[in-house]
């Protein structure tokens, strides 16, 4: 980067804002929440609202959909609804199109407002996600068909074949997700869709019912989607709480004073980096230096559409 001002400051502060509106869809994040995380140095809660002000509309700008939500005459309350602005520029308008269709079946109708100026779907008034299967539907489509009629659902997942009572369908990290629990396992799993080929569903009712599903399995921190990692986090003694409710229960403590290092058993990559960047400033990875690389690489990934 070029000399004079310190780049790396307010690229850093952009990205936290990103992250943190990001993770709290579909509720958004009050400004004042917003200005926190952002760690605005203004004089006045005049002057850093301003200043979030700013940022969101540089973020706007440049294809971020971020909106105040709140009425008039109260505080701002902002959320962002475009969660990848690689959708609107890497997808054809077709494209964009079947992936709203998909929403739809899936069971999501907001989805089409949240990715933005996106033709609706000829048939929108017809899409339920009840209705009978395409021709050659798409494993997103069969997933979500799977869920409302209770089939049995079979694919091939990582190499190998997969029977799965499924459960529900909801974004996530790495686009859309099937949860349900494998016959020849006694665990509920994640089964990212777009990762599933040769899907077959078994007839309404192979399922069985519907299993109560809890908040912690709801909760992307707790996922196994990655081989286990045990990532050492530093933080101040005063924000230690806080750490540990947002990335987890660590396995392992040492204190050096007011210094902190806490060793977390890491399931689910994306998940941890996502909770790690609301943290901002409070928190630290300092080993392994592979992990320490790999959060590198994924911030230079969110802020090079800034530069």
């Amino acid at each position: 980067m070029p000399g004079g001002r310190d780049q790396l400051g307010p690229l850093e502060r952009l990205t936290r804002l990103l992250l943190a509106l990001e993770s709290a869809e579909p509720a958004g994040l009050p400004a004042g929440r917003l200005v926190a995380i952002g760690e605005y140095g203004a004089d006045s809660t005049y002057d850093a609202q301003r200043q979030l002000s700013r940022d969101v509309t540089a973020l706007t700008t440049i294809g971020w959909d971020i909106r105040n939500v709140a009425g008039p005459g109260v505080d701002a309350h902002y959320r962002l609804y475009a969660r990848d602005t690689r959708l609107r520029v890497e997808l054809s308008p077709d494209q964009q199109v079947e992936l709203v269709r998909a929403a739809l079946v899936a069971g999501d109708p907001g989805f089409r407002e949240r990715l933005g100026d996106v033709p609706a779907p000829v048939d929108e008034d017809l899409v339920r996600s009840g209705e009978p299967r395409r021709a050659a539907p798409d494993p997103l489509t069969e997933a979500a068909y799977a869920v409302e009629q209770r089939c049995l659902v079979r694919f091939t997942y990582k190499g190998r074949p997969r029977v799965v009572r499924p459960q529900l369908v909801r974004p996530g990290a790495s686009g859309w997700y099937l949860y349900g629990h494998e016959t020849d396992s006694s665990e509920m799993k994640w089964f990212v869709t777009h990762r599933m080929s040769d899907v077959a569903l078994g007839a309404p009712g192979t399922a069985g019912p519907v299993r109560e599903v809890t908040a912690d399995e709801l909760n992307p921190i707790t996922w196994t989607r990655d081989p286990r990692i045990d990532v050492v986090v530093e933080t101040a003694s005063e924000h230690e709480p806080e750490v540990t409710t947002m990335l987890g229960t660590p396995s392992a403590r040492e204190a050096d004073g007011e210094v902190v290092r806490l060793t977390v058993p890491v399931t689910h990559r994306a998940a941890f980096r996502a909770r790690l960047y609301e943290l901002g400033r409070r928190a630290r990875v300092v080993a392994p230096p592979e992990f320490v690389d790999e959060i590198v690489a994924d911030l230079r990934r969110f802020v090079s559409p800034l530069r």
